[in-house]
């Protein structure tokens, strides 16, 4: 069964690239464009995951993570972080209001993928290959056959 992951970034492109990376394992992707439109989606869609960017217009990812423990039998949904503002204050508040993970962008996409697979294990044994990610552009070869 696959996993439902809402992908929240101000950043069209790291969405869009994030979503096809994770479609590729084996999850089930929605995308949103800040935090506020994150919420909509996780009132109205069964969600599995969510991998939050911090700093976005709207509503941050700091607001959306306060806001998400108010929502009854939403606020335990796993948190994958990314922000390119990390630092030791970010990492306690986004702790205390329950990130599971919180990663510095530019991220490692097989570190992101590693931890989506920890939390949904039916998507890391639908990885048949690899992507190559580099500069937010992606390359894959088919197997031979």
């Amino acid at each position: 069964m696959s996993k439902n992951i809402l992908i929240i970034d101000d950043d069209e492109m790291s969405r869009g690239l994030l979503r096809m990376v994770l479609e590729y394992d084996g999850c089930e992707c929605v995308e949103a464009e800040n935090g506020a439109s994150g919420l909509s989606l996780i009132e109205s869609k069964s969600i599995d995951i969510v991998i939050l960017d911090n700093a976005m217009p709207v509503m941050t990812g700091m607001e959306f993570l306060d806001r998400l423990q108010h929502i009854p039998h939403k606020s335990d949904i796993p948190i994958i972080m990314v922000t390119g503002f990390l630092n030791a204050v970010i990492r306690e508040n986004a702790t205390r209001l329950g990130a599971y993970a919180i990663i510095r962008k530019p991220y490692d996409i097989g570190e992101l993928r590693d931890i989506v697979a920890q939390l949904c294990p039916s998507a890391a044994a639908t990885r048949r290959h690899s992507f190559i990610v580099a500069n937010m552009s992606q390359t894959y070869s088919p197997p031979p056959g």
